[in-house]
């Protein structure tokens, strides 16, 4: 259940941003698949999907090199990708991006970058990584390598010491016109193989939260560049109203094409929403997900009653009670309990589902220790007997919440980050049990 996400979703993807960062200089052929590999080469048709959100999605498996993993250099592995469109010239974009001592204060959390050792177009650099919380067995204060290539519109990344020591990442920018360029990320690090003694408590006592960590990832990296180029929007909804995509009908298809062939979701990470709230409006950030299914909505049906998700989060949901308030409408108790390895977080919330018909409903948090979650899931049967799960929601932690979920609000895009990794979580739990 994507919920359970919420409320531990904004601290792994904040550790996962150290999967991207990291060095020593090795010889090393990059072969990392270009982000516009699903789409002809052709930077204009990505472009004219991501709009003005963030869009990530995955990669099919392919092999790959990392000549730091010596039992394994070349294994088999899946990339994720994320593409985002800024109204800057891709000279700007590779000056900024090939500037790696100004990483610090572009990212979150970087706290210094020093040049080690640089070779024409291949530089070695040093990162300190600081995550400070107010609950200190959860600070996170580490020192990454990573070597750097620049190529042809292009710079690939190769971890060579970091608390995920096997990883690799490129950012690729491409012109979409004067003053607009298309940035992407493809990324991926080996999440079973953990050096880091916090990262690995976590990820052993929630592994769960492997599924989250590559669209958190990407999406701290691109929500940070965004911000450093795009002035801030939002948008004013109705209390009932969710945020939509204008998507046409060939666009949905290539989504569910690429669900289907990957096995992974697409999300887009919308721009901000505001939402009225008796206290006043509170500004969100909302993803809407899209997974791909072999089954009919007839068999998918259940997924949208809360009932379920406790199937789905044995170890993390403890209870859920069930009342129906009047017809459609299903009020529904969490209790949850999230177990980091080194700290447990409790907490309790209510939600309110509207059943709109058997392949439809809408939440809304409506008490409890969170109090701003709200979106909805819809199945859209598609012409090969399959479907697409559409989930759109938006989750906040105020300023009243119990103490160690406050906590998280310490810590950058914690609006963003747990819807992101949630609906990734709970998608890719569904396709497990549906296996």
């Amino acid at each position: 259940m994507q919920r359970f996400a919420y409320g531990c979703g904004i601290f792994f993807s904040l550790l996962s941003y150290s999967s991207i960062i990291s060095a020593q200089f090795v010889t090393w052929n990059e072969n990392i698949p270009s982000s516009l590999a699903l789409f002809q080469q052709n930077p204009q048709q990505l472009a004219d999907l991501a709009q003005n959100n963030i869009l990530i999605y995955a990669q099919p498996y392919t092999k790959t090199n990392v000549p730091t993993q010596k039992k394994n250099p070349q294994p088999t592995v899946q990339f994720v990708s994320a593409a985002l469109i800024v109204p800057v010239s891709t000279q700007e974009v590779a000056r900024v991006l090939t500037d790696y001592n100004h990483y610090v204060g572009l990212f979150p959390t970087l706290k210094s970058a020093k040049i080690e050792e640089k070779n024409g177009n291949t530089t070695q650099v040093k990162y300190k990584i600081q995550i400070p919380t107010p609950i200190p067995v959860l600070n996170f204060n580490e020192d990454i390598s990573m070597q750097h290539q620049i190529g042809n519109n292009s710079i690939a990344s190769l971890i060579t010491d970091a608390p995920v020591p096997y990883g690799l990442g490129k950012f690729e920018w491409f012109s979409l016109g004067p003053q607009k360029t298309l940035i992407t990320l493809t990324q991926w690090g080996d999440l079973n193989q953990i050096n880091g003694f916090l990262l690995r408590k976590i990820l052993s006592a929630v592994p769960d939260a492997k599924l989250g960590i590559p669209i958190g990832s990407n999406a701290f990296i691109l929500e940070s560049l965004q911000r450093k180029w795009t002035k801030t929007q939002t948008a004013a909804l109705d209390a009932n109203q969710l945020p939509s995509l204008q998507l046409t009908s060939n666009q949905i298809r290539k989504i569910s094409e690429i669900s289907r062939s990957t096995g992974y979701p697409v999300s887009f990470i919308q721009p901000a929403s505001s939402i009225p709230y008796p206290q006043g409006r509170e500004t969100m950030r909302f993803t809407t997900t899209y997974q791909y299914y072999t089954k009919t909505p007839q068999q998918l049906q259940n997924w949208l009653n809360p009932a379920s998700f406790q199937s789905l989060f044995l170890r993390q949901i403890k209870k859920v009670e069930l009342s129906s308030p009047a017809p459609q409408l299903q009020d529904a108790n969490f209790r949850v309990s999230v177990g980091l390895g080194v700290i447990n977080i409790p907490f309790d919330f209510k939600m309110r589902f509207n059943h709109i018909d058997s392949n439809q409903s809408q939440y809304n948090a409506i008490g409890g220790d969170l109090r701003f979650v709200k979106g909805g899931m819809q199945l859209l049967p598609q012409n090969n007997n399959g479907t697409l799960l559409k989930m759109t929601s938006a989750a906040k932690i105020d300023e009243k919440a119990p103490f160690l979920l406050r906590a998280m609000r310490s810590l950058p895009y914690h609006d963003m980050l747990p819807a992101a990794g949630g609906n990734a979580v709970f998608s890719l739990k569904i396709k497990e049990k549906m296996k």
